[in-house]
């Protein structure tokens, strides 16, 4: 018989989901983003993010474990009321989903330019999302256990993508390290933040963990592993394709890919490395959605929020196919908008919330 206990995530589930929901935001446009900010000091930002966003992630677990099974849309309205609480909630979904609809449109227009450019993007979307809805509406604990068994075979795939590139990395393409300097490093460090912020959303799914000990040792573990991964991939990257060439390169993680070759006679192996990268993203926005819809209906207060995801799947395709092109996607409304505002509200909420926690005398409860 299957006790209530077993049908929550432990540990290895949630770390998985945290590494692939993170760690693979370094195969989008991420990378040509920083590169054009802070030229080879790109690979330091996910560092300078990590180290910032362990402040609002430090708030987060002690509100967490103060509250018990409560998420974070509960502790809004315990701690600020409804009128407030459901502002937090609805800016929380606004976030979430904002980034599941652009994010999704840039991996469409990541496939359609990269390996199937006679197929349109309204196919390919429909394609990604409904697969990613699948997963979701099988519930977290199958996304979770998917996560875990894809885990091991993307880990190992990219880790000989850089073994099979070794020889043709140049480690003086770093330098100068501090690229534009210091100050720029830690501005846009700052101003990127959101890079690693993801995890956070995670917090709306906190009941659905076996407890605050498992949140808390996943989701530490999963920013260090993620904020390694994405160092060194952008590092490889410029010691690859070197600054200012990095710059005009949209998706250097596919373009590497196709770089690579094993053996003398055995080259076009991207095919391998693409059906990897597909599993990682089908699983992404998987997490995205489930997490989207969750902040929404405990924000409206709705129990059951299972079945608004097909709903939420078509509006993320509406949605998704109104900007042009991937420049008006990822240039201005990614770069401008959806980064630096999540990261400052990501920023802002955990630590508004503990501050009013503590005002109130919630502590002393």
């Amino acid at each position: 018989m299957i006790s209530p206990q077993d049908r929550k995530l432990g540990t290895r589930e949630l770390f998985a989901l945290i590494t692939i929901t993170l760690g693979i935001k370094f195969t989008d446009m991420t990378a040509t983003l920083l590169y054009k900010k802070t030229a080879q000091a790109a690979w330091m930002i996910p560092l300078v993010s990590g180290l910032i966003m362990l402040i609002p992630l430090t708030c987060t677990l002690i509100l967490l474990k103060h509250y018990g099974d409560r998420n974070i849309i509960d502790i809004s309205y315990k701690v600020t009321g409804n009128f407030f609480g459901f502002l937090i909630g609805m800016t929380l979904f606004l976030a979430a989903y904002a980034a599941t609809v652009v994010d999704s449109r840039s991996y469409v227009d990541i496939i359609n330019t990269m390996y199937f450019e006679s197929t349109s993007s309204t196919h390919l979307f429909f394609v990604l999302v409904g697969s990613s809805y699948f997963l979701a509406n099988r519930g977290l604990l199958a996304i979770g256990r998917t996560a875990l068994i894809a885990f091991p075979y993307i880990k190992v795939s990219l880790f000989f993508i850089i073994v099979l590139l070794w020889s043709d990395l140049y480690f003086g393409y770093l330098f100068p390290l501090t690229g534009f300097g210091l100050k720029e490093i830690a501005f846009q460090g700052a101003s990127y933040a959101s890079i690693t912020s993801d995890l956070l959303f995670f917090s709306i799914l906190f009941p659905f963990f076996k407890d605050y000990k498992t949140f808390k040792k996943a989701t530490l573990l999963g920013l260090a592993v993620s904020t390694l991964e994405l160092m060194i991939f952008f590092a490889v990257y410029i010691m690859y394709f070197d600054y200012p060439s990095i710059e005009f390169i949209s998706y250097p993680f596919h373009e590497i890919s196709r770089m690579v070759t094993f053996g003398r006679y055995v080259s076009h192996i991207e095919a391998l490395f693409f059906a990897f990268w597909s599993v990682a993203s089908l699983i992404r926005f998987a997490v995205y959605l489930y997490i989207a819809t969750a902040f929404f209906a405990y924000t409206a207060k709705i129990k059951e929020f299972e079945p608004l995801i097909l709903p939420f799947a078509g509006l993320t395709i509406m949605l998704g196919l109104l900007p042009e092109n991937v420049v008006h996607n990822v240039l201005l409304l990614r770069s401008n908008v959806i980064l630096m505002s999540t990261s400052v509200l990501l920023f802002i909420i955990p630590i508004t919330l503990l501050i009013v926690a503590k005002l109130r005398g919630e502590f002393k409860k």
